[in-house]
């Protein structure tokens, strides 16, 4: 799946001056730990000291790993990871953990042969919405409460007709990204629960995002999409952002109204970390680029290419995806079936990194 952030994160933990300018110091040892350091990576992974990472992303530190594959995937609000594969729903056992159990199911037919196109958590846990992944006039959005689920029967969903590719929670909103089955417009779509769940309605919120959907993230009012196949107005991987408050209360939005952010990958997933950094995964094999093989963390205040943070822990012939564990803050980059989990270093730990640094360059000066 391509996956992407669910969780309303939590308050960034600020740093002290002295820390940042550490982590910028720093960036090429955690360089090495993200495997960015591997012989024979192209051209545009190579890193110098005039061209690190933005002093705003912190240097993640890889700490650990679980499995993670077959199925569309979101985090819960207890760090847990919860994923459908085919109809039937798993939960991890412990956030982080290797293992996971199923609690329950969905009636056949909810989503497409091939596997649902999102799994995506609200941000009180509460609902599971999950795409059809059909590419048809009935393509449906699917919600399920987690309280309902069991293991002895399926659990009955609510439906609305609504194209999907991926998606993202604000709230009680889910924001939807899918391409039209008529037109072959890509869209970005807003489905809201006028009461209880029970009561979705879709609306259309953004046209012509490009010819193919790319991702959904949304924080704090922001929200942020892209282009998942691109033409020359908007190449592939093109992400811009939009303040949630503009859309809907006029016709649909031109894509290209939207503020420019960046151009990586294939713009999904999108995501944010706790400090509103943009994390953007998947990978552009088309239009000559092959820009594949690595997770992208953006600065959106800084989004020179040359500052952004790319992390590729298991090398850099395969695509990967990006997601925020606000409950653990950790960043997990997915590829090949695994998820590994990067840590933001502890003050302490980073104040150790710092003395060690600035040692280093007196060191250096003498």
């Amino acid at each position: 799946m391509a996956a992407s952030v669910r969780c309303v994160p939590r308050a960034a933990k600020l740093a002290p001056r002295a820390v940042a300018f550490s982590l910028v110091v720093l960036s090429g040892i955690a360089s090495a730990l993200t495997g960015l350091e591997s012989v024979g990576r192209p051209a545009w992974l190579e890193r110098s000291a005039s061209a690190q990472p933005s002093a705003a992303i912190p240097a993640y530190t890889l700490v650990g790993q679980f499995p993670l594959a077959g199925g569309a995937w979101d985090i819960g609000p207890d760090g847990r990871v919860y994923q459908i594969r085919g109809q039937d729903i798993y939960l991890q056992d412990a956030a982080g953990g290797a293992s996971f159990s199923r609690v329950g199911s969905v009636p056949a037919g909810t989503t497409a042969g091939f596997g649902a196109s999102f799994l995506s958590v609200s941000p009180d846990g509460s609902t599971l919405a999950i795409g059809d992944n059909n590419f048809s006039a009935q393509a449906s959005v699917h919600f399920v409460a987690t309280s309902l689920l069991t293991t002895a029967a399926t659990t009955p969903t609510i439906s609305v007709v609504c194209p999907n590719f991926d998606a993202d929670w604000d709230g009680n909103q889910l924001y939807v990204t899918g391409a039209d089955s008529l037109t072959f417009n890509s869209e970005l779509y807003r489905i809201s629960f006028s009461n209880a769940l029970g009561t979705p309605v879709r609306q259309t919120l953004v046209r012509d995002i490009g010819l193919a959907s790319g991702g959904v993230a949304v924080r704090n009012g922001v929200l942020i999409t892209g282009t998942g196949f691109g033409s020359a107005a908007h190449p592939t991987g093109q992400i811009r952002s939009f303040t949630t408050g503009s859309l809907g209360s006029g016709p649909a939005a031109g894509f290209s109204s939207g503020t420019l952010v960046a151009t990586a990958l294939s713009a999904s997933p999108l995501g944010f970390d706790a400090f509103g950094n943009v994390l953007v995964g998947g990978g552009d094999s088309f239009g000559g680029t092959t820009e594949i093989g690595y997770a992208a963390v953006i600065d959106p205040a800084n989004p020179d290419p040359t500052r952004w943070l790319r992390v590729a822990p298991a090398g850099t012939a395969i695509t990967y995806s990006a997601a925020f564990n606000s409950f653990t803050d950790e960043l997990l980059v997915i590829g090949d079936g695994v998820a590994y989990r990067y840590a933001i270093p502890s003050p302490g730990a980073a104040a150790v990194l710092a003395v060690g640094g600035l040692a280093a360059m007196r060191r250096r000066r003498s």
